[in-house]
């Protein structure tokens, strides 16, 4: 069980963290990053939705985008230095489901798993990193701290290192060294000193909103001094279907069907960019998914027996940035797994210039099964994830083999 800490270390307070929220969106939107095109005119929300680790500490502040009524998506700006960059993700779209229902449901089942006993606290809490639950504190100090998942309120059982890929628990902050926490702590302290010179050169780019006038000019600004015109501001790549004539983007997100299906789920995006397609009840079969979730020779079992040997699905457990690059360059998309979940990874993002030397930041396109959904068309996320705010436990390549003679 992860100890509750009294006192959150090195937190950042809302004010700076809504700022370099602000920075980071609209320099992404400067570079015309995918998904990212129409946040220049977006009107971000300061009031944010407080994300605690799950040992209590702040983790994130989620920052919504709006144009009008609308929402185009959310900033997860760290809420703590030890997460060691400013933003974690920028996430594209409506969120998928309701902090408020959240909630109600993990109130309902504490309830009803402890009859009689009184309800002294709910939080929401990243209780596997990107996955969000409430936990409910159960029977006064002496009670128990439950954790239910915000999509579907079921309970979510502790992290294993043995765990398979599906619905797990573990603190994004505990894992983390004496040694590592220096680190981040001062890589966050250069992002800082980074935002205070781009507020002194551009400090329009931390206005509240802009008119469609307003915006072609902070757009140039952004972009950064002439300079550095020799070096692309922002560089990306998206899978494209047909990249020879008239391409375009052809992969699509899917829920997943359970609060186990990650992993399944994924392996549907995947195997439906190769024109293969079944539903996630074959795909967990073939993949032997059991009650809390899908080991890692499964997956690979299933992408190989339900393409008849045409693909060749094999794990690399020292996953860099770089691989996952070099893979969507190839246009191929693979699975990025975290501790305990599965996602797709369909795009590559590298800011290349900064007002300071050495801020580079580079990102993965990530196409999230969670939050779960019976209908595969309601759930998941779509979202922007910084490489430095993630542990990464490995890729699942996804290839054509070429051993098959047809």
């Amino acid at each position: 069980m992860v100890t509750r800490r009294e006192e959150p270390r090195a937190e950042v307070n809302r004010d700076l963290a809504f700022k370099h929220a602000q920075l980071e969106a609209r320099r992404a939107w400067a570079g015309d990053a995918a998904d990212l095109r129409d946040w220049g005119t977006a009107e971000f929300d300061p009031e944010p939705l407080v994300i605690n680790d799950i040992n209590g500490e702040p983790l994130f502040y989620e920052f919504s985008a709006h144009r009008g009524r609308q929402e185009g998506g959310r900033v997860r700006a760290a809420a703590s230095e030890l997460v060691g960059v400013p933003v974690l993700a920028m996430e594209c779209g409506p969120r998928r489901w309701s902090p408020k229902r959240a909630v109600e449901m993990a109130t309902n089942a504490a309830r009803k798993e402890h009859p009689g006993d009184d309800i002294t606290e709910t939080e929401l809490v990243a209780y596997s990193y990107p996955k969000i639950g409430v936990r409910v504190r159960v029977g006064g100090e002496r009670g128990r701290s439950l954790i239910f998942d915000a999509s579907d309120g079921t309970k979510v059982m502790l992290y294993d290192e043995d765990a398979v890929e599906g619905q797990s628990a573990r603190s994004y902050l505990e894992v983390i060294t004496p040694e590592e926490e220096e680190k981040r702590k001062e890589r966050f302290a250069e992002a800082t000193r980074e935002l205070e010179t781009a507020r002194r050169r551009c400090p329009e780019a931390l206005a509240t909103s802009f008119t469609d006038s307003e915006h072609r000019g902070l757009r140039q600004k952004l972009i950064m001094p002439s300079e550095y015109d020799f070096i692309p501001f922002l560089a990306s790549r998206v899978l494209r279907f047909g990249p020879r004539c008239a391409p375009h983007e052809c992969f699509e997100l899917y829920g997943q069907q359970t609060n186990v299906f990650c992993a399944v789920a994924t392996g549907q995006m995947i195997l439906d960019f190769y024109r293969r397609y079944f539903t996630q009840d074959d795909i967990a079969d073939a993949m032997s998914t059991g009650p809390h979730g899908t080991s890692l020779s499964g997956q690979e079992d299933g992408y190989e027996s339900l393409s008849n040997g045409c693909l060749d699905a094999g794990h690399d457990f020292s996953p860099t940035w770089a691989k996952g690059k070099a893979e969507i360059d190839a246009n191929r998309p693979l699975k990025s797994g975290v501790p305990g979940h599965a996602r797709a990874c369909s795009g590559w993002m590298r800011m290349n210039v900064f007002w300071r030397p050495g801020m580079t930041r580079r990102w993965l396109r990530i196409y999230d099964p969670w939050p779960w959904n019976e209908d595969i068309c309601s759930g998941g996320a779509v979202y922007w994830e910084n490489w430095e705010a993630q542990t990464y436990t490995n890729f699942c390549y996804v290839r054509h083999n070429t051993t098959q003679h047809g």
